[in-house]
């Protein structure tokens, strides 16, 4: 069965925008649409679904495998216009039992057949949702993390994947593989996009020239006096060498010994000075210039730590940097000090730290640092590679965080497929079943099928119908083909001697025998299995023919075990008839309704059943659209001159109408040849104006509503237009006053 039917760039359908007809599984379809709106478009293209000219319109389901009969212009040049003897319609006879027992048996498991492919399909259908559902909640879930680094300094990796679909797909495509974070990204990001453009300064290790200074021996010496001298002895005992020596400039011979305030002996300055003779002050020459060197050195190299590259952001921020500096100088200056210590306490043995590890460690740092500046001088330079380098390293970690996700929507949709493959499987199977069972009918059919019953049921019909004087008879005797005869004439061309009328009427004889049986030996007719699409079956019947039709259709088609049936048709009254025909169980058939308009393109709505209106409504309807819209204009016209002869004769003014028309033709002489159209009282005449192309809507509308103003019914042209009366409203207003 079909479910619905997208038209689309084809005819008066648009271009751009697809219109979709949904049938809610409604076996009979009914279509109501005048002329010109885009009726006889639907039935052709189920009629030829292939046509190069449907490429942008499909039914759906698509694998729909049901035969499609359509009656429309089509069917009716293919079968008579264009062929002089009418292929010949086989149904079954009743010759044969057992072969009509034979064809039962086996529609029946073609039956039991399509309604196991029906749950197969109902099965298929709900593996395929939990496929599609599966896969959706894997889309929002990944793509749940796309509002994560929007307005963040990742946001650049999103270009160009805004649906769900490829952000999913390139997460997927991703390689799963990174040695950074998020956090790192956006930090790099963060830093590249920042910079004006200017490369960081190179940052050169230090050298400390005091260094040997640390090693030298005469720190871990004790200098002392002469031992010449008689008092060495006695400071050597005493171990106050430099007590004494501080004590020297404080020695004079004319006053008492600055050390124990006693007399001093006549030689003991001179014992004092030969106790510190030229070698312990060399010594301590020696102490003070090793001082003086260590000291410059230090200074230099806290020079060299303050200015350049070292006054930098990147090397001030350095908390490693400014921990080690630290510690160097914090060790130099605690020797400078045990040095200082030496060089008053010459007798003192010092040891001075080694300050090259820590040297080492400073410069360890420094190369890290410019480690960093080289790498930062780097992205400069190349920029937009390492932000190309931040996209795929972005990409990867999405990839990474879903990857189990991934895995498990994969492995599950997987199994889904290999369920779905088999019922797919399984329903291929169902069709060689089915074809099985269609050869038993084509092979009973041949014992049984003739044409005889087809051309029996058409005439009998044609005379129901009151349509004497020709009928249907076989071309030869062993014809599988008839043809039409009259029995006065013996003329084989008889076809083009009917009226339109007859034409209509026997063409569509033909077609209802041919919806219940083949037009050939070898065609398996199985009526659950056909779609029939009728197309304004009483296009060219007078009225006397609608109710016959509707009848009809209504036993043959309606009634029958058709799969699926669309009927479209311009004419109220037929549409109306086929709504009141009741199923014998006298309940109406389950119709879904529809409407089919054209302004700028067609359109088909769904229709209710208090909204059908009569033909009568609907012409005052199209003057309604014309006064809202223009795209009705060139029906403008013919929607007037149906109301005015529909309701003045109704009436039985139509000579006020006439008088009016002719008064409005005298004066306003540009509408004349509108009001002479409006007033043939004849459709067909054939010298009728109907070229109205440029029409000016607001004036002719203004015109039409002058004809019921002059006529004294202005009343029934505010009440159908469904507009108040302003004539009406004034003596209201009076009143009121």
């Amino acid at each position: 069965m079909i479910t619905s039917i997208k038209l689309m760039d084809v005819a008066s359908y648009s271009p751009t925008t697809p219109v979709i007809v949904n049938t809610d599984n409604k076996k009979v379809n009914l279509f109501y649409g005048l002329n010109g709106s885009g009726k006889s478009t639907l039935g052709n293209f189920l009629q030829s679904k292939t046509d190069p000219i449907y490429q942008h319109c499909e039914i759906s389901p698509s694998n729909v495998e049901h035969e499609i009969i359509v009656y429309n212009q089509n069917f009716v040049r293919d079968n008579f216009y264009e062929i002089p003897q009418q292929k010949g319609i086989f149904t079954l006879s009743e010759a044969n039992k057992d072969a009509e027992e034979a064809i039962e048996k086996a529609e029946h498991a073609i039956k039991k057949l399509e309604d196991s492919q029906s749950e197969i399909e109902i099965n298929a259908d709900g593996k395929n949702k939990e496929i599609t559902n599966e896969e959706s909640t894997l889309k929002e879930a990944v793509w749940k993390s796309k509002s994560k680094y929007e307005r963040t300094e990742l946001e650049f990796c999103l270009a160009g994947f805004k649906t769900k679909d490829k952000f999913l797909q390139k997460v997927k495509d991703s390689q799963s593989s990174c040695d950074s974070t998020i956090k790192d990204l956006k930090a790099e990001a963060k830093e590249l996009n920042e910079q004006d453009g200017t490369p960081r300064e190179s940052i050169q290790t230090i050298s400390f020239s005091g260094s040997y200074i640390e090693n030298e021996q005469i720190f871990e010496s004790r200098i002392v006096g002469s031992e010449d001298s008689y008092l060495a002895e006695l400071v050597e005992k005493l171990g106050n060498s430099d007590w004494v020596q501080s004590g020297m400039k404080y020695l004079n011979d004319d006053e008492p010994c600055p050390f124990c305030q006693q007399e001093l002996e006549a030689d003991f300055s001179t014992a004092i000075n030969q106790l510190f003779d030229t070698t312990y002050q060399s010594k301590k020459e020696e102490i003070l210039n090793l001082k003086n060197v260590y000291e410059n050195s230090i200074s230099i190299l806290e020079s060299n730590l303050v200015n350049g590259a070292f006054l930098a952001d990147y090397v001030v921020d350095n908390s490693e940097f400014s921990t080690t500096k630290l510690l160097l100088l914090t060790c130099l200056k605690d020797n400078l000090s045990l040095i200082n210590d030496k060089y008053t306490k010459p007798s003192e043995v010092i040891k001075l730290l080694d300050t090259t590890e820590l040297i080492d460690n400073l410069n360890n740092v420094i190369m890290e640092i410019q480690s960093e500046v080289d790498t930062f001088n780097d992205k400069i330079k190349n920029k937009n590679i390492h932000l190309t380098n931040i996209n795929r390293k972005f990409w990867s970690l999405l990839n990474l965080e879903y990857a189990a996700l991934i895995e498990a929507t994969i492995d599950k949709t997987k199994s889904l497929n290999l369920e779905v493959e088999q019922l797919r499987e399984n329903y291929k199977n169902k069709n060689k079943d089915k074809r099985e069972q269609d050869n038993i009918i084509i092979e009973n059919s041949k014992k049984i099928t003739n044409i005889d019953l087809s051309i029996k049921n058409i005439n009998s019909q044609l005379k129901e119908l009151g349509l004497q004087g020709f009928q249907l008879e076989k071309a030869s005797e062993d014809s599988q083909h008839y043809k039409i005869v009259r029995e006065s004439e013996a003329d084989e061309d008889v076809y083009n001697t009917l009226s339109e009328g007859e034409k209509t009427l026997i063409t569509f004889l033909y077609f209802l025998e041919s919806c219940a049986g083949a037009t050939d030996q070898e065609s398996t007719v199985i009526l659950n299995r056909r779609i029939i699409v009728i197309d304004d079956p009483i296009s060219s019947l007078s009225h006397n023919y609608i109710y016959d039709i509707a009848t009809l259709i209504h036993h043959k088609v309606l009634l029958a075990n058709f799969k699926q049936i669309f009927i479209l048709t311009h004419n109220l009254f037929f549409f109306h008839e086929l709504l009141m025909l009741k199923a014998p169980s006298n309940r109406a058939v389950p119709y879904k309704l529809h409407r089919i308009t054209k302004s700028d393109f067609s359109k088909v709505k769904d229709l209710q059943r208090n909204e059908i209106q009569n033909d009568y409504q609907t012409y005052w309807q199209i003057i309604k659209d014309c006064s809202e819209s223009h795209s009705y204009a060139n029906m403008l016209p013919n929607a007037m001159r149906n109301i005015l002869e529909h309701y003045f004769t109704f009436i039985h003014k139509k000579d006020a109408l006439k008088n009016t028309l002719e008064d409005l033709g005298k004066t306003s002489s540009e509408f004349k040849p509108l009001f002479r159209y409006i007033n043939r009282e004849s459709h067909s005449d054939s010298i009728n104006i109907n070229d109205f192309e440029g029409i000016d809507v607001e004036k002719y509308i203004e015109k039409f509503k002058q004809v019921f103003e002059n006529t004294g019914y202005s009343d029934h042209y505010y009440q159908m237009m469904g507009i108040d009366n302003p004539a009406t409203l004034i003596e209201e207003e009076t009143v009121e006053v």
